[in-house]
């Protein structure tokens, strides 16, 4: 980055460094020893990055090609300590760090990270489940080992700027059997009739038995769930309000629907969507659950700390390059970038190894430095960020994130 790169002791590679050169901050490559490069950013990049991503040695106990895995606990949690005291002070106030390991050093890692950042400003921990139980790992006497775990921890959790994110829901939510012929009314007028035969007519039977005899019942199903998504500000389902969570007026508003439950009762707020009543219950419209991804429109909820929706079969050829058991998948680094970031925020990944974050960073029009001391900075993340930058790259989040191509990036060593 032009501007502190004096600062940090480190030369401009301008051979190796790619793409349009900013007139003032740039993306940057730092290929250095992690510690010795996170303490020199301790001045310029002071509060600056928004998320903070490691991927650090699992301490496995194996030996990899691009790096020996096998250390002591003691010498691995020592290894550790120093680069997150080193990076803590490069968060901003707003930000957040996320960790992924597996369950060798789940553990100790989560003590370091309650001592370091303070318990309270634990966010959550992740599951991410990463394959299945299958193959040779399904012979162990125990439980088959499918996961990893992702530790977030915000600077301050009363000021993380979390982004609340959704994920796709796996089939249909039954709750959601009612039609509104015409959403366009009042609602004080609306008309409530079942989902199942408005759908059986838009199809061309007289009623839902006659659909479900003619079709067969699974058959329906489906028609009348694609019927629902195509036409969901149309459906809608019935909830029993949390009274003792809703205001006085909400109440009292709760309190005359149930004493007359035939009509619609809407209260305007200011800061949150009308509340509508029937019979004393909500009225929630399914459209408030449908998404668009990749063209397609899904029912969504809201996402939790169990992640097994991000596949990590079929990778291998993400970015181009091979990184056998160690890359993440694109679409990982996307989410942990939805939720803690917005277009034009730092990114720092300190265990870049072939280079996913910086990479998922760039198509998602965030800032980023990315470090590493291996050979694999040459090999793996170089290549893989030109193609990038190019608009070469056409795996992973390049379509989800409409990404074309452009930027560019320096190199620091």
């Amino acid at each position: 980055m032009a501007t502190y790169a004096p600062k940090l002791g480190l030369a401009r590679d301008d051979a190796r460094s790619y793409g349009a050169r900013p007139r003032g901050e740039e993306n940057a490559l730092v290929h250095a020893e992690n510690l010795t490069a996170l303490t020199a950013l301790a001045g310029p990049m002071r509060g600056r990055f928004q998320c903070v991503y490691l991927d650090p040695p699992f301490n496995s106990g194996r030996a990899f090609a691009e790096y020996d895995d096998r250390r002591t606990r003691a010498d691995w949690l020592a290894m550790m300590r120093a680069r997150l005291v080193a990076l803590l002070p490069l968060v901003a106030e707003t930000g957040a760090v996320f960790v992924e390991i597996d369950d060798t050093e789940l553990g100790p890692l989560q003590v370091l990270l309650d001592e370091l950042f303070d318990a309270k400003n634990r966010v959550c921990t992740i599951t991410i489940v990463r394959s299945a139980a299958t193959g040779h790992k399904a012979i162990n006497p125990a439980p088959v080992n499918v996961a990893d775990y992702l530790l977030v921890y915000a600077k301050d959790r009363a000021r993380f700027a979390y982004r609340p994110q959704v994920r796709a829901r796996r089939g249909y939510d039954p709750a959601y059997r009612t039609y509104v012929p015409d959403v366009s009314a009042p609602r004080e007028a609306w008309r409530f009739e079942p989902l199942g035969g408005h759908a059986a007519r838009a199809l061309g039977y007289a009623t839902r038995r006659d659909a479900t005899r003619e079709l067969g019942a699974d058959h329906f199903m489906r028609e009348m769930e694609r019927f629902a998504l195509a036409h969901a500000a149309h459906v809608v389902r019935f909830a029993q309000p949390r009274y003792e969570a809703v205001s006085k007026e909400a109440r009292a508003l709760i309190d005359r629907s149930r004493a007359e439950p035939e009509r619609v009762f809407v209260l305007s707020r200011a800061k949150h969507k009308p509340l509508v009543l029937r019979g004393g219950n909500r009225l929630l419209c399914l459209a408030d659950k449908v998404r668009e991804v990749d063209g397609v429109r899904v029912l969504v909820e809201p996402l939790t700390n169990v992640w097994d929706d991000v596949p990590f079969q079929g990778i291998a050829k993400e970015g181009g390059v091979v990184f056998s058991r160690n890359k993440k998948p694109e679409r990982l680094l996307a989410r942990v970038l939805e939720m803690a970031t917005a277009p034009g925020d730092w990114v720092l990944d300190p265990f870049l190894g072939s280079g996913t974050t910086a990479a998922v960073a760039h198509k998602m029009g965030r800032r980023w430095v990315g470090i590493e001391q291996g050979e694999h900075m040459d090999d793996l993340c170089l290549p893989r960020l030109r193609r990038v930058v190019d608009g070469a790259d056409l795996t992973g989040v390049t379509r989800a994130s409409r990404w074309a191509g452009g930027g560019g990036f320096g190199v620091y060593a």
